[in-house]
């Protein structure tokens, strides 16, 4: 026996047409006849043997009697007339009966339906978010890995002009060495003497503070000679390009006011290299 046919079977039809059962049940029972055409046409055979158990079970009076009654009271009636007429009437409950049962499984399917759609709202609503939220995602992601790539890109152009720069025929490269002020400092100098252009590196030098900025020399016959003032903070891949000089004995970098001094403040000097 399958499902519905034990259903049917229970005997909750039977309870339906005899008002027995509760708003749950009945809800239940009308979902039941709306999605199985067996339980459909078990609730209507229902209804059709409750009416019919009804009239088999009324007690019809003798005609003499219905005679002589409207006799009494001055009507005349046909009993063919009468029986038309209750025909037509027995005909009016059963139709009316029928189309009771009709209008709850049009209000439950009414309710399934709303239900579905606000289930599919809320379904489509979550995953519209969750897709936002990972294409942002993806945004972000791109836009750092897109910062990376420029950063990278800058030093390996950066190195590109630095080699260029190495690879020019009479660079001679001075290495300059920590004092006792910054044991491990350390920058080069590299000196083109046919052109004179002097470029340093000073990627290994301590940052200096905004009052303060470095200072090259080129000793020069003994004396001191000024080369340019820079600074050194962040990425200090590029080669700095300074003065030019046409001879020199050695190479050296003090700590100086900001905007460079005429001579080297001594005490303060970082480096020194010897040519």
């Amino acid at each position: 026996m399958s499902k519905i046919e034990a259903y049917i079977s229970s005997g909750v039809i039977e309870a339906f047409v005899l008002g027995q059962l509760n708003e749950a049940e009945t809800k239940e029972l009308l979902q039941y006849a709306e999605e199985h055409e067996e339980v459909r046409k078990a609730l209507d055979e229902a209804e059709e043997t409750l009416f019919a158990l009804g009239q088999k079970g009324s007690i019809a009076p003798p005609a003499k009697s219905k005679n002589a009654l409207f006799a009494d009271l001055g009507l005349e009636m046909e009993s063919e007339k009468a029986d038309s007429e209750e025909k037509l009437v027995q005909e009016k409950i059963k139709k009316e009966t029928k189309s009771f049962s009709i209008y709850p499984y049009l209000s439950v399917a009414a309710s399934i339906v709303a239900v579905i759609g606000i289930a599919f709202s809320v379904y489509y609503y979550n995953q519209w978010q969750a897709t936002e939220a990972r294409l942002s995602n993806i945004i972000a992601q791109n836009q750092t890995m897109a910062q990376q790539y420029n950063v990278v890109k800058n030093q390996m152009d950066q190195y590109a002009e630095n080699i260029e720069i190495l690879r020019q025929p009479g660079i001679e490269t001075v290495p300059m060495k920590g004092l006792d002020i910054a044991p491990e400092a350390q920058a080069f100098v590299h000196w083109n003497k046919k052109t004179n252009e002097v470029y340093l590196n000073a990627k290994k030098m301590p940052a200096n503070e905004m009052d303060n900025q470095y200072q090259l020399w080129a000793i020069v016959d003994g004396n001191p000679v000024d080369m340019g003032v820079f600074d050194v903070a962040g990425d200090m891949t590029r080669l700095l390009k300074m003065k030019t000089t046409g001879k020199a004995s050695a190479f050296a970098v003090t700590l100086e006011p900001r905007g460079g001094s005429e001579n080297p403040t001594m005490e303060k000097m970082y480096v020194i290299g010897q040519i």
